[in-house]
């Protein structure tokens, strides 16, 4: 990987191609969104992964991040929330949506690299096509 730093912005020159970084939105992503998003693609691919292990046949996944941020602490993310909605034609019970839960955890190494560091939780929701949330 290679990181060019110009004015406001930095550049990435990555395997997929350019990526602009900026605490300015309108020229680049914000350092706490490519942060959010390297957790949630971590856990979001293992998680579609898990449930074809398991023969979970899913429509869609659909997951929401919500944070606490201390500005007395330079604005570091101190809590985490990532919800994961399933969309399957058969809802997952409470314990199969817990022991994938445990899973995802355990084996994403983007939130085992953070884990120590912040109050960290991830939720399975499952949702049914007809619209049944579990």
């Amino acid at each position: 990987m290679k990181f060019t730093i110009e004015n406001e912005k930095i550049v990435g020159e990555l395997g997929f191609g350019s990526l602009p970084i900026s605490p300015n939105d309108t020229i680049g992503y914000r350092p706490y969104e490519l942060f959010v998003s390297s957790l949630i693609g971590c856990s979001g691919t293992l998680l579609g992964n898990i449930l074809k292990k398991k023969r979970v046949e899913h429509k869609k996944i659909e997951m929401e991040v919500s944070s606490v941020r201390n500005p007395d602490h330079a604005n570091r993310i101190e809590q985490l929330s990532i919800t994961a909605y399933v969309q399957s034609d058969q809802p997952l019970s409470e314990q199969n949506a817990q022991k994938i839960t445990d899973l995802v955890v355990k084996n994403c190494g983007m939130i085992q690299s953070v884990i120590n560091s912040m109050e960290l939780t991830f939720t399975i929701k499952t949702s049914t096509i007809n619209g049944d949330v579990s």
